[in-house]
């Protein structure tokens, strides 16, 4: 499996209709209910995580995205963004490409792009998966070990109440 951009979103500042490329392709304004459908859904039943650089989630193969970093509009200020990446952990290093071809997109919606800060939001996004899977191991471990701690304990318990000087 490759990894996949889905969707970008934004919406301006200035009131313009918001910019939505779906599926490959740039769509019309009046096509956002189905971009927003998407972010939805995913906002819904996804694993949050926030920090600095904005906002990950992920459900499943997917990974949405919304920051602020590196990014902005007709040099007034910055430009929030949502993107959906299909396919992140099928890969390792899918955040150089996806960052190009993310940058391409936004170039193309007038939003200005500081390619090294906004490389950053997508390393720290693929990290957050790295993390997610530490504290689910360190979950399922944690159980075990409890479980073999008590073990040992009821264990030395019986072999110390045998051993025991009668006297």
């Amino acid at each position: 499996m490759t990894v996949r951009l889905k969707l970008v979103y934004a919406e301006y500042e200035s009131g313009e209709p918001p910019f939505v490329w779906l599926d490959g392709k740039r769509r019309r304004s009046e096509e956002k209910r189905e971009a927003i459908r998407c972010i939805g859904r995913v906002s819904r039943q996804g694993r949050h995580r926030r920090g600095e650089p904005g906002l990950v989630i992920r459900l499943g193969d997917s990974l949405l995205v919304q920051t602020t970093v590196g990014l902005g509009h007709d040099g007034n200020g910055p430009q929030g963004v949502v993107f959906i990446v299909k396919g992140p952990d099928s890969a390792a290093g899918w955040e150089t490409a996806v960052a190009e071809r993310i940058t391409e997109v936004l170039l193309d919606g007038r939003i200005s792009v500081n390619r090294e800060e906004f490389h950053s939001v997508l390393t720290w996004a693929a990290r957050s998966r790295v993390g997610e899977t530490k504290r689910a191991l360190k979950t399922m471990l944690g159980g075990q070990l409890q479980a073999a701690r008590t073990r040992r304990k009821c264990i030395d318990e019986e072999t110390d109440g045998k051993h025991a000087d009668p006297g």
